[in-house]
C-alpha cells in the first residue's frame, strides 16, 4: 500500500429517476404505445426530481448522464437546473433499464431535445444504433456485462478528480452497484430496492492510494432531500 495521499479518481453520484406513471398502479386502458412502454414522470415524481436538483445545488457536477428513457431525461434535467453553471446532458444507452423490450423505440432526440435542448449523444457512441439497450438473454451475466460497459465508458470518459451525476433506473443501477462491489455474474441474495431519486455515491481512487480500498461507498440509496410526502 502507497504512502502517498488518496487520490480521487471519479466521484460518482448514480440516481434514481423521480416517481413514473410506471411506479404507480393504474388501469391500462387507453394508453398509448409510449406511455406504457416509456413513461413520463408523475407530479410526485417531478417535484421529486426538484428536491433532487436543490440537494446538488452547491455540487458542481462536471458531468451528468442519463439514459434515453424520458424518465430519466426528465429528473437529469431537473437536477441540471440547480447547477452552479450551464451544463449538457450526456445520453448514454448503456444505461437503459434493464428490460426494455426491443418493440420499444419510439423515442427520438426530437423528443429528449424537447425535455432538455442541450441533451446530446454521449461521445463515441455510434449515432446510428438505437437510443436503448435491449438484452441478449434473460441471463444476469448480460446486465453485469452492461454495468461494466457503462462504468468503463464513464471512467475513460472523464477526468482525474470529476464528479459524475449518472441518472438511470432501479433494476439498472443495482448492476451497476453491485458490479462496484465487485460482482460480476449473479446478484448476492439481497436486495437493495433503490427508491426514486435515490442517491448513491461512490468514490473511485487511484489504485492503491487509499487504505479503505479502491472502491469505497459513501452511502447508498440516500433519500434525505425528500420530504415524507414526497415518498
Amino acid at each position: 500500500m502507497s504512502n502517498d495521499k488518496p487520490i480521487i479518481e471519479l466521484e460518482l453520484f448514480i440516481i434514481r429517476h423521480g416517481q413514473s406513471n410506471g411506479n404507480i398502479k393504474r388501469n391500462t386502458d387507453g394508453l398509448s404505445h409510449e406511455d406504457l412502454h416509456d413513461p413520463r414522470l408523475t407530479e410526485l415524481g417531478k417535484n421529486q426530481a426538484v428536491a433532487c436538483g436543490e440537494r446538488f445545488k452547491n455540487v458542481e457536477f462536471d458531468a451528468i448522464y442519463s439514459s434515453a428513457l424520458l424518465r430519466a431525461v426528465e429528473t437529469a434535467t431537473e437536477i441540471i437546473k440547480k447547477q452552479p453553471n450551464e451544463k449538457c446532458l450526456k445520453v448514454l444507452p448503456y444505461l437503459t433499464e434493464a428490460g426494455v423490450s426491443p418493440e420499444y423505440s419510439h423515442s427520438s432526440f426530437t423528443e429528449i431535445n424537447k425535455i432538455n435542448k442541450n441533451a446530446y449523444l454521449a461521445e463515441g457512441i455510434d449515432p446510428k444504433k438505437s437510443l436503448f439497450y435491449y438484452n441478449k438473454t434473460s441471463d444476469e451475466s448480460d446486465l453485469f456485462e452492461r454495468a461494466e460497459k457503462a462504468l468503463d465508458y464513464i471512467r475513460t470518459h472523464q477526468q482525474e478528480g470529476e464528479k459524475i451525476a449518472i441518472v438511470s433506473h432501479a433494476a439498472f443501477i443495482t448492476y451497476l452497484v453491485f458490479s462496484l462491489m465487485g460482482y460480476k455474474e449473479a446478484c448476492p441474495l439481497f436486495d437493495l430496492d433503490f427508491k426514486n431519486t435515490g442517491v448513491t455515491k461512490v468514490t473511485i481512487y487511484k489504485k492503491g492510494t487509499n487504505k479503505f480500498g479502491d472502491i469505497v461507498f459513501e452511502f447508498i440509496n440516500d433519500t434525505s432531500h425528500l420530504f415524507k410526502g414526497d415518498f
